[in-house]
């Protein structure tokens, strides 16, 4: 049942995503056309936009548990009856912070979290619960969601789903919902969460720049579910976007044992500001729609109760005060009548307006879900590479539903914002072709599951300054070529291109990679290392060697971006760890080891994302994200394909 369990924990507080924003311009890659300004602020897409020193830390701050659900349905938010209540849902108390990356300037929307740990704690016990959130990226992303939250990224929200894996667990006999979470965790061993991020704050004048709202819900993980996303009931926008009420995307799941239905509207209802209060579109109502339901559509007003849908519970309580922060904006309908329930299981889902029985958003077409779990790849040539991919029709896992996966068309433009440098071309993604051999056509198995393979080879180096290739995947269900998805559904890889290790790497060989993460993320050569001057590397040998030494996975892992090819990052190791007979380090110098021209930002010389910056360049007036941007290009292209 995921998150939607009837066992469930909701917590709500703030975000930090100190992201670097010098690499949302896949321009500023090339070294040798890199210049100073790139690295400083800049108003919309220049120099280097909005948080050029940016650490790519994400943690989670003073979270709180605001509710629990037992397995029986009812619920709870006084402490006094489950001390749950209150606690912090934080990182970890002896690792850095996580890491948000993106796959590559070229795609930006599959921003992943990496690294994160999450415990629940008193402020005492180390931690109730505690486990490791698998790498995801967010999903369901809505620009212009947020009424009066600024600008571009800020007014955007998502969904980030994952599973928490590496459970450990101290003492739960105070508390009756850890105990009955611990009893089903333990039988497959890990937990499923969802976090939606909402008001993020882009200007570096305010004291809470790059520091956002979070609604998440922990609830127990099932055998045979996906990781990344509900496997339920879809509720789709007609035009794959939003609704005229700019009504997103959503999930619910029908739980036909204990007869319940969650439906999850946290990343559905447009918000009326930065606190979490929703637009108010009058009273709604969820309703199973009858035959012939395929003809009623979104929009379609004055219906006729009771002969062409049948209401599922009460009023939804959107307009209740705090609703998203204290209950997740989770609508819970218990004790269905069976025969409702039956009723359910084979019609679609609605959600309509009491006002004038209009269809706000409805369910998809046969109440058919497909989608893929693994969606993010970053491959070495030659690797196999494995997708799971998963149909359903109106809950039910869907057997023998075939899925074709399919190259997207070559793509222009693809992240290039500001104006400089001219000179330098954005590369086209998706070519060449030859570089990705996809399977066949697949089919689901009985739990509604399809492995599908496919595998990469060297792309030739297209981009020529930066290493490798973007491919987009496309996957669509054969019996309904139509089928309504999220524009962003897809899947994104990052193929890198062929490199051999030199047997005694120089620093010659090591300098281009360096240089060019240094120009990227400045605020490494201002606070610890500058990586493009040999000396500085040889000074900070051990932790280099710590930090390309770590799991992808580790927080502490270097590159933080996550985008150094395999092979690339053998050969830093390699020379980093290079001894002669006596056991020096040899770290061989080559001939080309003068330090590139480039002075750390003034800039850089805030010492904290938190802190308010005094500088002249105001960019929250013509704030552009790098999301709502890289949304526009893709846009764009489909426009053109079509």
């Amino acid at each position: 049942m995921s998150y939607l369990n009837n066992l469930r924990m909701v917590f709500s507080g703030r975000f930090q995503s100190d992201v670097s924003t010098v690499n949302n311009d896949v321009r500023h890659f090339d070294v040798d056309k890199f210049v100073p300004e790139y690295q400083e602020y800049g108003p919309g897409a220049t120099n280097g936009w909005w948080n050029p020193c940016g650490s790519g830390a994400f943690r989670l701050i003073d979270c709180r548990v605001t509710q629990v659900g037992y397995q029986d349905g009812t619920t709870t938010s006084d402490p006094a009856k489950d001390p749950v209540i209150g606690m912090l849902l934080g990182g970890s108390n002896d690792l850095v912070s996580a890491k948000m990356v993106d796959l590559d300037p070229q795609m930006q929307m599959v921003s992943e979290i990496w690294g994160l740990s999450m415990r629940l704690t008193d402020g005492k016990t180390p931690g109730f619960v505690a486990g490791r959130f698998l790498p995801a990226p967010f999903r369901d992303i809505l620009f212009g969601r947020q009424q009066g939250g600024g600008a571009g990224d800020q007014a955007a929200t998502a969904i980030y789903q994952s599973v928490l894996e590496d459970l450990s667990w101290v003492d739960t006999s105070h508390s009756p919902f850890l105990q009955q979470l611990k009893t089903m965790a333990e039988q497959v061993g890990k937990l499923s969460v969802r976090m939606m991020l909402y008001s993020y704050n882009m200007d570096h004048k305010n004291p809470d720049f790059t520091i956002g709202r979070v609604s998440g819900v922990i609830g127990p993980a099932l055998d045979f579910e996906p990781d990344t996303f509900v496997l339920g009931r879809r509720f789709a926008p007609a035009n794959g976007d939003s609704t005229t009420q700019n009504i997103n995307f959503f999930n619910a799941q029908v739980d036909t044992a204990k007869r319940n239905l969650c439906v999850d509207l946290s990343n559905a209802l447009p918000l009326s500001g930065t606190d979490g209060a929703f637009v108010d579109l009058g009273k709604m109502q969820l309703v199973v729609l009858e035959p012939p339901f395929e003809n009623i559509k979104e929009g379609d007003t004055q219906l006729i109760s009771g002969n062409q849908f049948t209401p599922i519970g009460g009023a939804i309580p959107y307009l209740t005060p705090d609703w998203l922060n204290a209950e997740g904006a989770l609508f819970n309908v218990t004790d269905i009548d069976p025969t409702l329930l039956q009723r359910i299981q084979s019609q679609p889902l609605a959600l309509l307006s009491t006002d004038n029985n209009g269809v706000l958003i409805r369910e998809t077409a046969q109440g058919l879900l497909v989608r893929a779990d693994q969606v993010v790849h970053r491959l070495n040539p030659a690797v196999p590479v494995s997708v799971d991919l998963y149909a359903s029709r109106y809950g039910i896992p869907a057997a023998g539903e075939k899925i074709a996966v399919t190259l997207q068309p070559p793509a222009k433009g693809m992240g290039g914002g500001g104006p400089q440098p001219a000179d330098v071309p954005i590369p086209v993604i998706n070519i060449p072709a030859s570089a990705i051999s996809l399977g066949q056509t697949v089919a689901t198995d009985s739990h509604g599951k399809a492995h599908y393979g496919y595998s990469v080879s060297a792309p030739g180096n297209p981009r020529e300054y930066i290493d490798g290739q973007v491919y987009l995947l496309s996957y669509t269900p054969v019996s309904d070529p139509g089928y309504i998805q999220q524009m962003f559904d897809f899947i994104a890889n990052l193929v890198f291109d062929k490199f051999t290790v030199p047997d005694k790497p120089t620093w010659d060989d090591i300098k281009p990679i360096m240089s060019q993460y240094n120009n990227l993320y400045p605020i490494m050569g201002r606070m610890l290392v500058n990586l493009s001057n040999y000396d500085s590397m040889v000074r900070f040998r051990n932790l280099l060697e710590l930090a390309f030494s770590r799991e992808q996975n580790d927080p502490n892992y270097m590159p933080v971006t996550r985008d150094l090819s395999e092979p690339k990052r053998q050969m830093v190791l390699k020379w980093l760890c290079e001894q002669d007979a006596n056991g020096n380090y040899l770290l061989r110098r080559g001939q080309n080891d003068a330090p590139l021209p480039i002075e750390p930002c003034a800039s850089c010389e805030i010492s904290s994302p938190l802190a308010t910056a005094s500088l002249e360049t105001d960019s929250s007036q013509d704030i552009k994200g790098s999301k709502e941007l890289a949304a526009e290009q893709y846009r764009r292209n489909l426009t053109q394909q079509d």
